[in-house]
């Protein structure tokens, strides 16, 4: 039984010294934060880029939390050349639609088809702008990037998402984005 004990300490011992001097690589610069995050910058006057978008942006940043490299379409405008869009996504929210709401349809997002690759170091982040009704209440956008990693032989590393909805707005800003006025 005591021989035991001391198998049982020996080993417990053995497991905490390897704990200590074992090093984990982080994913993650900021533990408390996604790895890949969209953040608000501020909301503010945009030129339209297509029809019928409102003179409302938010302009926005691609954050990169991570140790390595990230890579994001990116595109230009010929009206506004230091406007910078990313591709975006629009996805519907599941919420309960009460009988006095109106219907209303999302706007398209951005489709890169001319984009040219941005590469965003660890730490660093992009700055970009969308037009203020590419989040609502029903709605919200995603932006995909890769990690910028080695090429492989075959295929495409996965591709990824950032998303960002209404609630990613402090709330006292929530208003100038919902308001029928600002779309």
């Amino acid at each position: 039984m005591r021989t035991l004990r001391y198998v049982v300490l020996l080993l417990t011992l053995t497991a905490f010294s390897f704990a200590q001097t074992h090093t984990t690589s982080k994913l993650a610069l900021d533990a408390t934060r996604p790895i890949v995050y969209i953040s608000l910058d501020h909301i503010g006057a945009r030129p339209p880029v297509e029809d019928n978008e409102p003179t409302q942006g938010l302009w926005l940043r691609l954050v990169n939390n991570s140790s390595f490299p990230i890579e994001v379409q990116t595109m230009g405008t010929s009206t506004t050349p230091e406007l910078t869009l990313v591709p975006d996504e629009i996805l519907g929210t599941m919420t309960r639609i009460e009988k006095s709401d109106s219907i209303e349809e999302p706007p398209m997002g951005y489709v890169s088809v001319h984009g040219s690759p941005e590469i965003i170091q660890p730490g660093k982040s992009l700055t970009f702008s969308v037009p203020v009704n590419h989040v609502a209440k029903r709605w919200y956008m995603r932006v995909p990037f890769r990690f910028h990693l080695p090429p492989i032989n075959h295929g495409l590393q996965p591709l990824s998402y950032a998303q960002f909805t209404v609630e990613d707005i402090p709330e006292n800003l929530r208003g100038s984005v919902t308001t029928p006025s600002a779309r």
